[in-house]
């Protein structure tokens, strides 16, 4: 009897655990969504004031995404998620926070970096993509589009803040304004 109380209770923990985890990823891409994003960098705003270390929030868009979808598939156009995926896996660290929370629209918080270190994560990510459609078979070729924040603990904001700012950022970098970084 105890023992099936036993196996009843860790069940439901796992299930509990599972649905959990399925309300904070992206099923298709298996980063964090939205939610799970927003959770981790109210933490990592927490814990920056207090070490005294910034970090850099980088939004990033897919370019032409949709004519991908339109033109190869749903299919094709999750398969470019997925991959995606891995090259952000592949250019940031382990401890960075990075979550798809759009359809094409992902973002990575890289914990403890500064300003300086945005170019390089950048060529990074860029020669990740390169490789990884050097390595495909599919004749389009795929951009991204960039905008850039450093949340400084001297002047702290909210997540939501500062993923506005780095969306206009990456808007501004899709339109090749002045001041703007290609990606």
């Amino acid at each position: 009897m105890i023992s099936r109380v036993l196996q009843y209770a860790i069940e439901r923990h796992r299930q509990r655990m599972e649905l959990k985890n399925l309300s904070l990823t992206d099923e298709l891409t298996g980063l964090y969504n939205r939610r799970g994003f927003v959770a981790l960098a109210e933490q990592q705003i927490k814990l920056s004031c207090r070490t005294k270390f910034g970090f850099l929030l980088f939004y990033i868009d897919l370019n032409n995404f949709k004519a991908i979808n339109d033109t190869y598939g749903h299919g094709t156009g999750d398969q470019v998620l997925v991959e995606f995926a891995k090259i952000l896996n592949m250019t940031f660290r382990e401890s960075d926070i990075i979550a798809r929370i759009g359809e094409d629209e992902f973002v990575a918080l890289a914990i403890q970096s500064v300003e300086s270190s945005s170019d390089i994560l950048l060529d990074r990510l860029s020669e990740n993509m390169k490789r990884s459609q050097a390595k495909s078979a599919e004749s389009f070729k795929l951009s991204i589009s960039a905008g850039i924040e450093t949340f400084d603990p001297s002047h702290p904001c909210v997540i939501d803040e500062l993923l506005i700012r780095a969306d206009k950022r990456m808007y501004a970098n899709k339109r090749g304004e002045a001041g703007s970084r290609p990606a």
